[in-house]
This record gives structure tokens, sequence and C-alpha cells, in this order.
């Protein structure tokens, strides 16, 4: 018995020992399936719903913001580097940046949701006097730039289209394109374009097409330097003097630039005969131009050719219209910034004509206006070469004009 009893014993403590359903496996993880999975989830991006040409909203992802150091001084800086969103452009009008350096780097600014309501009917036409009534747009997207070049000031959004003022201003519906949210330091203004050449050479060179060389390779230049920039055209396209200054009233840029070269057919002249046109009663305008003369002369110094040009014209100076304003449309349609309009050499002589068709003197030029606007942010130079300015009793034509403008494909 006593025998009997130690088995059944050891029987029981042998039973004792038998692992249940429930213990730990050699990983070390909870085996229950009824138990959820500890799985690291990856961080959702931010994204925020743009205009196609669909018209379906595409999620797509914030960029992340850099902060800028600000900096103090007691005369204009640079703003930080150009906010804009790059939005969608439908597959057919998909086009690369005119100009091999990329933009800068978007910020995180927010377009707002977009509403038939944002675009008011009083903005479809224009009044007695060809102009479009006031912008109530609030928007966040100040202007789009498209793959053909154009770039457009926004007065509205729908769901899926921007509402903008067309380089011959007219009003119509687009689809995507750069939005360009702002701030801008320097808005360049490629004078001419299109039907409109401006002065042309002997040599068959047009001012429009020499402008906006300048203008690309000043564009560079700038972005290279921490400024953010635009152009009011990146192709060979006419653009009206309203259209140019609705889109820098809209942009609000530190500094307007509208370039141009001359024509006429002056005298000769000892030096680059160059002419800078201010803003009246301006004298940041002034100061600025002032820096411009100095810079262009000081780069064609040492350029040897058979000069042009108006001992009376020459230098900085105001024109003045017979309403006592100023005579020129993009200095006097933009008067709530800084604004100068440059006459560098004169085109329609053929020794300039000639070297204007040679790069190095178009990276010169556009390497002189950069020091200009360096110094004019960066310093209190007054600059120099100021001389008298003018009253026109007549006006400067039809150049800029709407008349007879047949807008580009956009």
């Amino acid at each position: 018995m006593r025998a009997l009893g130690l088995v059944v014993l050891v029987v029981i403590l042998l039973l004792g020992c038998t692992p249940g359903s429930r213990g730990v496996t050699a990983s070390g993880s909870n085996s229950d399936p009824t138990s959820p999975p500890h799985v690291l989830a990856a961080a959702e991006p931010a994204t925020q719903a743009v205009p196609t040409a669909t018209g379906s909203p595409i999620a797509t992802s914030s960029p992340t913001a850099t902060a800028v150091a600000p900096v103090t001084t007691s005369v204009p800086q640079p703003s930080p580097v150009a906010a804009t969103t790059t939005i969608p452009l439908p597959a057919a009008a998909t086009a690369p940046d005119p100009t091999p350096t990329p933009d800068p780097t978007p910020t995180t600014t927010a377009i707002a949701t977009p509403t038939e309501a944002a675009i008011p009917a009083a903005h479809q036409a224009l009044d007695e006097h060809g102009e479009l009534p006031p912008s109530l747009y609030t928007g966040n997207v100040l202007a789009v730039r498209t793959g053909a070049g154009v770039v457009a000031p926004v007065r509205g959004v729908t769901a899926d289209r921007y509402l903008v003022v067309t380089p011959c201003y007219n009003l119509t519906l687009i689809n995507g394109g750069l939005a360009i949210t702002g701030p801008l330091d320097v808005l360049i203004d490629p004078g001419h374009g299109g039907d409109e050449p401006g002065a042309v050479g002997p040599n068959g060179l047009k001012e429009s097409t020499v402008n906006l060389l300048v203008a690309e390779s000043l564009r560079t230049e700038l972005l290279l330097r921490g400024y953010s920039v635009e152009l009011t055209r990146y192709s060979d396209h006419r653009v009206t003097i309203k259209t140019r200054s609705e889109l820098a009233n809209a942009l609000a840029p530190r500094v307007f630039l509208s370039i141009h070269h001359n024509g006429g057919f002056p005298g000769p002249f000892p030096v680059a005969g160059t002419e800078v046109f201010v803003q009246l009663n301006n004298p940041e305008s002034a100061r600025l131009g002032g820096i411009v003369f100095e810079e262009i002369q000081a780069a064609f110094a040492s350029v040897e050719a058979d000069w042009v040009g108006a001992a009376n014209n020459f230098g900085v100076a105001w024109r003045q219209n017979a309403q006592g304003t100023d005579l020129y449309g993009v200095l006097r349609r933009t008067p709530n910034m800084v604004s100068i309009l440059t006459e560098a050499m004169f085109i329609s002589n053929k020794a300039e004509a000639d070297l204007l068709a040679q790069p190095y003197i178009l990276e010169t030029e556009a390497q002189a206006l950069a020091e200009a606007l360096d110094r004019w942010f960066d310093t209190d130079d007054p600059g120099s070469g100021f001389v008298d300015g003018a009253v026109f009793k007549g006006d400067l034509g039809s150049g800029g004009g709407t008349g007879g403008c047949i807008d580009p494909e956009f």
C-alpha cells in the first residue's frame, strides 16, 4: 500500500508540472491571437488640396518650412526665399522652367478652400475707361505662372481653376501652374514682347529679345544671392502695361524693375548713353535709379564701342505727363512700391546692337543690375547721375495698350 501511495504521489506531482496553453514563446511576444499586434506606425505627411486640370483635388505633401533669421538694419533687406506652391499642370501643358536655375523652396503657406463665391460677378466687366474694377480677391495665391511662360495675376478661385488677368488685360479661367504666394523682393519686367518688339537693331536684333535675356540672367543671379524673384513674362508674348501693373500690385514686390534698351538716333557720345527713369516724388526710386546708373556705367566703362547718346537725357530723371503724374505707365500705375525703368545702350546704333548680340555683354548688364540691387538693399548709398526731369504734353503712343492685342496660349 505504501508503494502504491508513492506511485500515486509521483503521478500527481508529474501532472502539476505540465505547461498550459498561454505559455511564453521563444521570441517573448504574446502569442494570444486576440491581442493587437504592436506595429510602428509611419508619420502621415501633412496634405493640402490644390486645383487640378480635372477639377478633383489632389493631396500633395506640404514642404517643410525653414526659419530665416531676421536681419536688423536701417536700410531695406531682402525678404525670405520666395513663397511658391507647385500646382500640377494639365499633361499637355507641362513644361520645364524656362531658366536652368530651380525655383526657391516653397513655404507652407496654406491655400484657402476655393469656392465659386470667391469670384464676384462685378469682376467680369471693364468700366468706361477700359479698366477692371479694383480686385476684391483676398486669397493666398497672388499669381500663377504657366508652362507657356505666362505670369497672370489672380482675381479669384473656383473649385478647380483660377480666374486671372491675361496678358492682354482680359479675364479667363485657367487650370494649374506654379502658384506664387509671396513675399517677393524683386519683380523684373522685360519690356515689350510678341508683336510689340520695341526698338530693332540694324542686325535684326529685337529689343524685346534682349530685354528678356537680360531679365532671365538677372533672375538667375538674384536667386543665387538669396532674393525672391519673378518675371512679368518668361516667353516672347505681348503684355499690356495694365497687366504688368496689375501683376506688380498683386505681388507687391520690394522693387519693380522694368528693363529696356534704347532706340532713336542720337549723336556720338564718349560713354554708354545710359538713361534711367524713376518715379516722381519717390526718394527711394531715385536712390535706386542713381545706384543702377553708377553700376551700368562702371560695367561698360572698359567696353570699347562707337557709343551714341543724348546729353539732355543721359543719367537719372523723372518724366511727367500733362496731368502731372509719371509719364511711363509702369511707374505711374505702381505708386506703392519702388519702381524704375532702365534704358541701357542704344540698340538702334549698329555698334551697340552688335555688342548686345554678345552673351557676355548681356551677362555684364545683368551683373551690374544685381550689384545695384545689393547696394540698394544693403546700404544707404545715394547714387548719382541725376539730371532735370521733363514734362511731356503728349503721350507715348499706343505701345503697351490693349488695342489689337491677342492673348497667347497659356
